[in-house]
């Protein structure tokens, strides 16, 4: 056997192998055994004082459904804390119709990023126990405050992270993020990231997070992870590396979120963080940004390789073992994404789209396109040619 064709049957058969343990740590992760749902009407609420802080540029279109659905929340003792980061459509007018409190943004300092500064300046003007860290494009359950308080009160928590459900309107939407979910959730062990022995292992979710004001002061805040480009991750790594309690929970009914409204908006986003940047290490950057992208192509793209090369190509490419070996590997594919799309992400209208053919079908051309953005990302970065929301965007990923 040529070298080649050891090295085809180690592709063939890894991507099978690999793919069949996903799927299985994917029903893992989204199992029950995981999930926080929305505590009974009228239960108990904790006496504990929570501040939600949200920073806000330029989030007109999106404030009001946030806003709205903390005005709802049936926790007493809440205070929600707006960040106006100078924005230019009026955020901070609509902000002011809700019961909130809205602080002037100002230009982060040199070294820090935008949404971190933000972020530290709302902890800042913050006088609850805990702080409950949002994002603007998010909506929650009107229990959502009172049943994180009680999950972190009854269990002694510093930290609850709660992974929000994902809304998806257009096709594009369908199919690039639930690439980056399922590529998330092959690789995360939830009993893990539960184990204060592994701080590495931590997930963030900056959409919903709470912890203990004490827990945040004693690392410094977000100023400890002022320049990084995935902060909610870096910080609860944080977080676990100094004793901090940790949960990670998933909640789609708990929180939702609609991180973009289409192929362009998507582009953009992912620009920012869908690559391993570190500025200073370009030559480490390029790698590991490489050695993702290759192994999605082996992990996502290598069924449909073998289909189109068997007729063309004939021989190796066209063996039985190796036409069996794709169809069982993109057949774990299509399983990991059916329940990534039931668990996590939906449509707005709740469309089951995990039994929708076009979203599962769809999932080489969200392959492509977020291969495509990890590598868009990764020059983007180095170039420091990332905007986002105005502002020049660079920092490490972790």
């Amino acid at each position: 056997m040529t070298a080649s064709e050891v090295g085809f049957w180690l592709v063939a058969y890894g991507g099978a192998l690999f793919r069949w343990v996903a799927v299985g740590r994917i029903r893992e992760v989204l199992g029950e055994r995981w999930r926080l749902a929305p505590a009974p009407t009228g239960g108990a609420d904790p006496p504990v004082s929570i501040s939600v802080c949200v920073p806000a540029r330029d989030e007109a279109a999106v404030i009001d459904r946030l806003l709205s659905s903390l005005d709802a929340q049936d926790h007493a003792k809440l205070e929600v804390i707006v960040v106006d980061d100078r924005s230019t459509d009026g955020t901070g007018d609509r902000a002011r119709t809700h019961r909130c409190r809205v602080v002037a943004g100002a230009e982060p300092p040199e070294g820090w990023l935008g949404k971190q500064w933000a972020l530290s300046r709302a902890a800042a003007a913050a006088t609850g126990e805990i702080l409950c860290f949002v994002d603007a494009d998010t909506w929650h359950h009107p229990a959502a405050i009172r049943t994180c308080a009680a999950e972190m009160e009854r269990d002694g928590l510093d930290v609850l992270v709660v992974v929000s459900g994902h809304a998806l309107g257009t096709w594009w939407e369908r199919w690039v993020m639930p690439f980056f979910w399922a590529a998330l959730l092959s690789f995360l062990n939830v009993a893990h990231a539960d184990d204060p022995a592994r701080p590495n292992d931590a997930m963030g979710n900056g959409q919903f997070w709470l912890v203990r004001r004490a827990a945040y002061d004693r690392i410094g805040g977000h100023a400890a992870v002022k320049d990084r480009l995935a902060e909610d991750v870096a910080i609860v790594r944080e977080l676990k590396s100094s004793g901090a309690k940790f949960r990670l929970r998933f909640g789609p009914e708990l929180t939702r979120t609609r991180m973009y409204t289409g192929l362009g908006s998507l582009w953009r986003g992912f620009q920012k963080n869908a690559a391993v940047v570190d500025p200073a290490r370009p030559g480490l950057s390029i790698t590991l940004t490489t050695l993702a992208a290759v192994f999605s192509v082996q992990a996502e793209l290598w069924p449909w390789i073998v289909f189109a090369m068997a007729p063309l190509s004939g021989g190796i490419w066209a063996e039985p073992t190796a036409i069996a070996l794709a169809i069982f590997q993109l057949g774990m594919i299509l399983l990991g994404r059916a329940r990534v799309y039931a668990a996590v992400c939906d449509g707005p209208s709740e469309a089951r789209l995990s039994r929708n053919p076009m979203a599962l079908l769809g999932q080489p051309i969200g392959a492509v396109i977020g291969i495509a953005a990890m590598l868009n990302s990764l020059q983007a970065q180095l170039r420091g040619a990332t905007v986002w929301k105005g502002r020049r965007v660079r920092g490490r990923s972790l």
